[in-house]
C-alpha cells in the first residue's frame, strides 16, 4: 500500500473505531449487550430495533445507493433515540459521526429515550425546522452518492461529436473505475470549481488542504477505446476562459470526456489518420468525424437564404436531417451557433465536420462538384501539437493531428533513458515526457552543460510513478486531446459514462431518440 493508501486507511480506521466504540456504550446505555455492536448484520440489526425501524431495513441496508439513504437515515434516527432533536445534532450525526456520537456514548447526562416514535413532549418542529431536516438529508446522501457513485454531466461541445452530442446529459459512473477519495475537502457542495453569478466569479474552493490521491478498488479497469471522464490535465496552464482561471488542484480541474485511444506501455502512433497501438490498425467509432472541404458548382444553388427576425440565415436542403446547425449572418458580421459542424469559406467552397457516410450523402447534391479530404502531410510541422517542450518550429518532432509518433504512453513502473549518446534523440525523449515528469510526478527538470538532472542530481533515466492514457475525440479535426496536451494521469480520471438520460440543443429540439446507452460505444 503506498503513503497515499495508508493515510486514508488510518482515516478510515480511525473514525470507524471512534463509531464503533460510541456504538458499544449506546447498546449498553439501551440494555443490548455492547459487543454485538462489532458483531456485522447482527449489530446493524439490533439498531434497527433501537430506533424502532422493521427488520427489513437491513436488506435494503446493503443495496448500492439505496443503502446510503438508509444508513444516512439510521443516523439521525439513532441520535433521536438519545434526545437530540435539534438541526444541529442531525448535522453533527451526519457530518461528524465518529465525534459526536463517541460524545453522547459518554455523557452521563445522555439516556436512551426509546425508539423515536415513542418519545412523549417531544419538541414542536417548525415548519422550517422540517424543510432543514429534509434538506438536510437529502443534501448529504446525494453529496455521498455524487462523490463515490454516480455524477450527472453534460457535454457542452462537439468534441465528441457523433458519438456525443453537445446537449446530451449523462450519468457517470465513479466506481467503475474506482472512486477517487476527495482530495480538496474545503469546497462548497454540488458545485465544481467556481462560483458565477453575472460577471462575478470567484472559485468554490480552498486549497489550504489538499489531501493525497488515492483510488478505491473498481469494478473494472479502463479498456482501450472506452469513453472516460478525466480532469482537463492541461487546466494549470490554460485557464481555458471559461471563468475558473488556472486550476491547479487535479479534483477541481475542469471535466473533459473523450476516447481511450492509448493504454499505459503503448505505443501510440497517427498514420494518416489511423491511429496504430503496437503496430496494428487500432477500431474506428461508427460515427468518427474528419474535416472536408465541399466545392460547389457556381451556376447551381446549394445554399439557401432567408431571413430570420432581421438576419440572414444560410442553410440547405435537408441541413437538420443530416445533423448540421444553421449558419448565419448579420448587418455586424458572421454569427455562428455554437458548436458549429460546417463553415461557409466563400461562396462556392464549404467546410463541413462529419463521418464520411455523410459525405457520401452530399456528393448526391447537384449543386456539389467535388468533395476534399482536409488532411495533413507526414513531416509537416503543426504548431501546438504535443510535446512543445523544446520543439520549437518542429526541431524535435514534425507531428499533426493526421500524422503523429510514434510514442510511448508512459506505464507505471516503466523506465526511460536519456543516455543513448544522441544529444537530439535523448532531448526528444525528455521532452516527450517532461510534463508527466514535473507536472504530474512533482519533480523538478534541469539541463546543464547537455547533461540532465532531475530534482538536482544528474539523471540517466527516469521510473514512472503512475499510469497514463491517450485520449482523443471522435470529431477527430475538431477536438483539443491528447495531440494537443498529453498525456492523461491516472490521477485525473473520474469515471466511466454509463448512459444518456436527457439530450436537448436549441438547432434540433429534444432528441428522445438518443436516450440510452448504445452511443457510449
Amino acid at each position: 500500500m503506498n503513503s497515499a493508501g495508508l493515510f486514508f486507511a488510518l482515516i478510515f480506521l480511525f473514525v470507524f473505531v471512534a463509531f464503533k466504540v460510541a456504538q458499544y456504550k449506546l447498546f449498553e446505555k439501551a440494555g443490548k449487550p455492547g459487543w454485538a455492536a462489532l458483531v456485522p448484520v447482527y449489530g446493524n440489526y439490533l439498531w434497527l430495533q433501537l430506533i424502532g425501524k422493521p427488520w427489513w431495513w437491513l436488506v435494503l441496508l446493503y443495496f448500492p445507493i439505496l443503502g446510503i439513504l438508509v444508513f444516512v437515515s439510521m443516523l439521525i434516527e439513532l441520535a433521536k433515540a438519545y434526545g437530540k432533536y435539534d438541526l444541529k445534532h442531525h448535522a453533527a450525526a451526519l457530518l461528524l459521526p465518529f465525534y459526536f456520537f463517541p460524545r453522547i456514548a459518554f455523557d452521563p447526562k445522555v439516556a436512551y429515550l426509546g425508539p423515536p416514535h415513542t418519545h412523549e413532549n417531544l419538541p414542536p418542529k417548525s415548519g422550517l425546522r422540517e424543510w432543514g431536516d429534509a434538506f438536510l438529508f437529502a443534501g448529504v446522501a446525494a453529496l455521498i452518492i455524487r462523490t463515490f457513485f454516480i455524477e450527472a454531466f453534460m457535454i457542452p461541445t462537439s468534441s465528441m461529436e457523433r458519438s456525443l452530442m453537445a446537449g446530451d446529459f449523462l450519468f457517470v459512473s465513479k466506481f467503475h473505475y474506482g472512486a477517487r477519495m476527495p482530495m480538496i475537502p474545503l469546497s462548497v457542495p454540488f458545485i465544481h470549481n467556481k462560483i458565477k453569478i453575472g460577471s462575478f466569479v470567484m472559485p468554490s474552493y480552498t486549497d489550504i488542504i489538499e489531501l493525497p490521491y488515492y483510488r478505491l478498488p473498481g469494478l473494472t479497469d479502463i479498456e482501450r477505446n472506452d469513453i472516460v471522464v478525466f480532469n482537463y490535465p492541461a487546466h494549470d496552464i490554460d485557464d481555458l476562459g471559461d471563468g475558473a482561471g488556472l486550476v491547479k488542484p487535479i479534483s477541481m480541474k475542469e471535466n473533459y470526456i473523450k476516447r481511450c485511444v492509448g493504454m499505459p506501455g503503448d505505443t501510440f502512433e497517427i498514420r494518416d489518420q489511423q491511429i496504430f497501438i503496437n503496430g496494428q490498425a487500432n477500431w474506428n467509432p461508427p460515427d468518427m468525424q474528419y474535416q472536408y472541404q465541399v466545392v460547389t458548382d457556381p451556376g447551381k444553388q446549394f445554399v439557401q437564404r432567408k431571413s430570420v427576425k432581421g438576419k440572414t440565415e444560410y442553410t440547405f436542403p435537408r441541413m437538420k436531417e443530416l445533423g448540421f446547425r444553421p449558419f448565419r449572418v448579420t448587418n455586424s458580421g458572421m454569427q455562428l451557433t455554437s458548436n458549429p459542424n460546417w463553415l461557409p469559406m466563400d461562396n462556392h467552397v464549404y467546410h463541413f465536420f462529419c463521418p464520411p457516410y455523410i459525405t457520401e450523402e452530399l456528393k448526391s447534391f447537384e449543386a456539389v462538384k467535388r468533395i476534399d479530404t482536409i488532411y495533413k502531410e507526414k513531416g509537416i510541422y503543426q504548431s501546438g501539437i504535443y510535446p512543445t517542450q523544446w520543439n520549437n518550429n518542429g526541431k524535435l518532432f514534425k507531428f499533426n493531428v493526421d500524422n503523429y509518433g510514434p510514442i510511448v504512453i508512459p506505464k507505471k513502473g516503466m523506465t526511460v533513458h536519456f543516455n543513448s549518446g544522441n544529444a537530439v534523440k535523448d532531448l526528444g525523449t525528455l521532452a516527450v515526457y517532461y510534463r508527466p515528469i514535473t507536472a504530474y510526478e512533482g519533480h523538478e527538470v534541469e539541463i546543464k552543460d547537455e547533461k540532465f538532472y532531475i530534482d538536482g542530481q544528474q539523471a540517466d533515466s527516469y521510473t514512472f510513478e503512475m499510469d497514463y492514457y491517450f485520449m482523443m475525440g471522435d470529431n477527430r479535426h475538431n477536438s483539443e486531446d491528447s495531440r494537443f496536451w498529453g498525456f492523461v494521469p491516472e490521477n485525473h480520471i473520474v469515471g466511466k459514462p454509463l448512459f444518456i438520460f436527457f439530450s436537448y440543443e436549441s438547432d434540433f429540439g429534444f432528441r428522445l431518440g438518443r436516450i440510452g446507452t448504445q452511443h457510449l460505444k
